[in-house]
């Protein structure tokens, strides 16, 4: 089976403040999971044939300048698509004195998203801070 390849951004700060929308957690806030890009709407299920997924995240101060974060989007369950807990792919991001939001995308699958449970793992320095779920159905 083919998984599509996450990109991943780093922002540098900004003067304009995004609104508290969804998840706070150690390491991370304003988490957003979203078929639109830059949604301050968090969603939790998606169709099989949602064209992108983003995810969005804004760091805390337990995110300091020299920390590595990495992204990683997991399929958990697929009813034997993929193996439970399967690793789509992942991203690193090394971060600066002034990144202060993160984000990612993956693509839909050629055929489709798997109809399942998935979970985005937020880490930092090898270390999973936060996960957030959505559901494909």
């Amino acid at each position: 089976m083919r998984f599509p390849q996450p990109v991943i951004f780093a922002f540098v700060a900004s003067a304009i403040a995004a609104p508290s929308s969804s998840v706070w957690a150690s390491g991370f806030q304003n988490i957003v999971v979203s078929a639109k890009e830059d949604s301050d709407a968090a969603q939790s299920n998606f169709a099989p044939n949602t064209p992108k997924i983003f995810v969005s995240a804004h760091l805390t101060k337990e995110v300091p300048s020299g920390s590595d974060v990495n992204i990683a989007w997991i399929a958990v369950d697929t009813g034997g698509v993929a193996p439970p807990n399967y690793k789509i792919d992942s991203i690193d991001l090394h971060i600066g004195s002034l990144t202060n939001h993160v984000k990612s995308a993956m693509t839909e699958p050629n055929n489709g998203w798997p109809v399942g449970s998935y979970e985005i793992q937020f880490s930092v320095n090898g270390k999973v801070m936060e996960t957030t779920d959505f559901t494909i159905k």
